[in-house]
């Protein structure tokens, strides 16, 4: 967090701006972080305008106005010194936090600081990064390798876009099987309507021979019934097309839709370590989801149809053809090399039209950074960067012009061919007929029949051709999702398997654990990682950012698995457990509580879908998140919509609201990965005692960059650089003079002065410990 500051930091002060705004830029930062950002930030307001948001007070006592805010009206201004004398509402927000700023740090302690934010970056480089640049190698390259015991980042060096073998073919298909009737009546209704032509061209001929009929009876007898059979094969054709049509895009649209629940299924049930990679961001597998489905259609559908319809179009012809004259027949199948020449350059150079050489699809490039722009809109506005973001989407499909321009150029020298051959076709016809014909060995009807009738089928072949290039797109689409949803999750959370325990007393046990993200498998975060949980109580992690904090709790949740060592639960190793029970039983509550753009009521509910959550139970999981009474105070209650991420409600309000999500399902163990970290102190305070009330009767894992919020914790475990280094409860560790005091009294510097109260001890007025994060919200200039 401090290094994506300080380069926000930097990227604001480019521009030299006359004026700064600062959004609570320190509020999820701990100590030692927030000094050096602290530093930073100082530098940047000289000589500047500067308007600062912030829940730490002790960040703007300097101020030379502080405004202090009360439900959205101004109740008091003026400096630091005048707002104490007050006694105000700035007053009592300071003293709340018992905070007292340094004006001195120890050259030790910036040795530290350095020391933790280059660790800070490193971690952060691993983090699970959503919306990350296209990088050199494409999904299909690293699905490809997925199931690789190498934990290295996939090989670039192998060949891209290979069209898809035939046994993969045959895989979609198959995936077509429901729709089968469908299908067998398109399959059916195309050879009628192929065979149509070629019939329709040998009528064609012949009353074109009748012209020549000298007796007139005859000449009309023979032209009524022609015409008549030409009307019974026209509606017989209009019939068989409807029929064909209707059968190939019923099972055509099927099968995507049923390839897009597939597909996204695949992507969802993949662990987490697969979404570390820079291939697989949020624009890509979006991208990917829509096009290639959609593109599906070219393998099978409309396209089959006119396919087949080619494929007994031609059958037809020839049988007519050789019947007429094999000789002649034999100089007009000496072209077929020539149309399938140019049909496979048509589609082997399409296909690969608006592919990068060794890169993914500008369409991907595109849509990442269409995706990057509005997920981030405040920030492009804000920066002023609108038309940097167009130019960036622009060129990626600008490329993809000058690419398949490069490529349409081959297209078309195919096409030419295609469409000349049909001509030549016809030099060669009368030419080599006109010598049968004299050499007696043809009459002219039979000439005219063998030319007429393969000329209508070659203008159905010719049909189809078109449709080669959508084909060859088609399977390289097939070859992604086919690989896509081939690929076996090393953690399917669908898994039904394991071990489900009849009672959960609540005993957790890292033993021995070791881990490295796979993204970089050199850099160990968890090393001889040991801890032991007890039931129905409440462990802490504490420790400079980057010591690998969050990451048992994923370990805990099997969102990854340990290189080695094993996790118990009760004794039982969890990668034996049932993995949908198991996170069942565990209810987390993040820094930045994720809420959908639904009510407040399905926010809830969704903490628990394996059943229907009855009113009551929200109701009650929100009384115990201490938001009941807020809820009920709106205008729609439990109806109100929360927005996109939450956006209509407060910090607090969402955090409350992540509460009663977790709690819905009666969680055995309750997981806190800086629950409180980003509130101002009046929502902490609500959000702590809401917190208080999930803990009691659980097994409860918290991390905390405040202090304050755990130092009433059964268990303190203090991790640094991936290993246990302290144990115990707040006092112990205060006794010690390790890292955890250290931590305390970077956020409250009187510790390092004070003996430690016995437990019984009277309170005094005044808090013995908070944290330096316990930031009320303030706004000033």
């Amino acid at each position: 967090n401090a290094i994506v500051i300080l380069v926000a930091i930097a990227r604001a002060l480019v521009s030299n701006p006359r004026i700064l705004l600062l959004d609570e830029a320190t509020s999820a930062l701990d100590n030692t972080s927030e000094r050096v950002v602290q530093d930073a930030l100082d530098k940047a307001k000289a000589g500047r305008t500067t308007i600062v948001i912030a829940h730490r007070l002790s960040t703007i006592r300097n101020a030379d106005l502080i405004i202090g805010l009360e439900r959205g009206k101004v109740v008091e201004s003026g400096t630091h010194d005048d707002l104490m004398k007050h006694k105000g509402l700035y007053y009592e927000l300071v003293t709340a936090q018992a905070q007292k700023e340094k004006e001195k740090e120890d050259e030790e302690d910036m040795d530290i600081e350095d020391e933790e934010v280059k660790r800070e970056f490193v971690r952060r480089r691993s983090s699970y990064r959503r919306y990350s640049k296209i990088s050199d190698i494409s999904i299909g390259d690293f699905i490809e390798n997925a199931d690789d015991d190498d934990e290295t980042t996939p090989d670039v060096s192998l060949k891209k876009n290979k069209l898809i073998p035939t046994p993969f073919a045959f895989k979609i298909f198959k995936l077509n099987a429901p729709e089968w009737p469908w299908i067998l009546m398109g399959v059916i209704c195309s050879l009628i309507f192929g065979a149509t032509q070629p019939i329709f061209a040998l009528l064609f001929a012949q009353i074109y021979g009748l012209f020549a009929e000298p007796d007139l009876k005859k000449q009309d007898h023979l032209t009524s019934l022609y015409a008549g059979l030409m009307f019974l094969i026209g509606a017989l054709g209009g019939i068989a097309q409807f029929l064909t049509n209707l059968g190939f895009a019923k099972s055509g649209e099927e099968l995507t839709l049923r390839m897009r629940k597939l597909t996204f299924s695949a992507i969802i049930r993949q662990e987490m370590g697969y979404f570390d990679y820079e291939t697989n961001s949020v624009g890509a597998l979006v991208t990917r989801l829509s096009s290639d489905a959609a593109a599906l259609k070219g393998m099978t559908g409309v396209r089959i149809g006119i396919i087949v319809q080619a494929i007994s179009a031609f059958v037809t012809a020839i049988i007519i053809a050789f019947t007429s004259g094999w000789k002649l027949t034999f100089i007009v199948l000496c072209f077929i090399p020539l149309l399938t020449f140019a049909g496979k350059m048509q589609g082997k150079k399409q296909g690969g039209a608006g592919k990068s050489k060794g890169k993914d699809s500008f369409s991907e490039q595109g849509g990442e950074h269409a995706t990057q722009a509005i997920e981030h809109i405040r920030t492009v506005v804000a920066l002023h960067q609108e038309m940097h973001f167009i130019g960036l989407y622009e060129n990626a499909f600008n490329q993809e012009f000058k690419k398949q321009m490069y490529h349409l150029h081959r297209v078309g020298l195919g096409a030419a061919i295609a469409n000349s051959v049909i001509y030549f076709l016809h030099c060669a016809t009368f030419s080599y007929g006109s010598k049968l014909v004299n050499d007696k060995e043809m009459t002219y009807d039979n000439v005219f029949r063998v030319f007429i009738v393969i000329t209508f089928a070659m203008i159905t072949v010719g049909r189809s051709m078109a449709m080669i290039p959508g084909y060859a797109k088609a399977k390289n689409a097939a070859s992604r999702i086919m690989r896509l949803n081939d690929r076996q999750s090393e953690i399917n959370p669908h898994d039904e398997s394991g071990i489900i325990l009849n009672e959960v007393i609540g005993n957790i046990e890292f033993h021995d654990i070791h881990f490295r993200y796979t993204t970089r498998p050199t850099v160990r975060i968890l090393t001889n990682f040991s801890l032991k949980c007890s039931s129905s109580s409440t462990t802490a992690l504490v420790g400079p950012s980057g010591s690998g904090k969050s990451t048992t709790i994923a370990l805990l949740q099997r969102f990854y698995d340990p290189l080695k060592g094993k996790i118990l639960l009760d004794g039982n190793d969890i990668k034996a457990l049932n993995i949908r029970w198991l996170r069942s039983i565990m209810g987390l509550v993040q820094q930045e509580p994720v809420l959908f753009n639904l009510s407040i009521r399905d926010n809830i509910a969704y903490g628990d879908n394996s059943r229907e959550v009855t009113q009551n139970e929200i109701e009650t999981a929100a009384r115990m998140a201490n938001i009941h009474e807020l809820i009920i105070s709106l205008p729609q209650g439990y109806e109100t919509l929360c927005g996109a991420k939450g956006s209509q409600l407060s910090g607090g309000q969402k955090q409350r609201i992540a509460i009663a999500r977790a709690l819905i399902r009666s969680p055995k163990i309750l997981l806190l990965d800086e629950a409180t970290s980003a509130l101002d102190n009046k929502s902490e305070k609500v959000v702590q005692v809401a917190l208080d009330k999930a803990r009691s009767g659980r097994t409860c894992l918290t991390i905390a960059h405040r202090l304050s919020t755990i130092q009433n914790s059964e268990k303190i475990a203090v991790v640094d650089r991936g290993k246990m280094k302290e144990e115990g409860t707040h006092d112990e560790l205060l006794d010690l003079n390790g890292i955890y005091a250290k931590l305390a009294s970077a956020q409250n510097p009187q510790l390092k002065y004070r003996t430690v109260p016995k437990p019984k001890q009277k309170p005094k007025p005044q808090s013995q410990f908070l944290s330096a994060n316990t930031i009320t919200n303030v706004k000033h200039t």
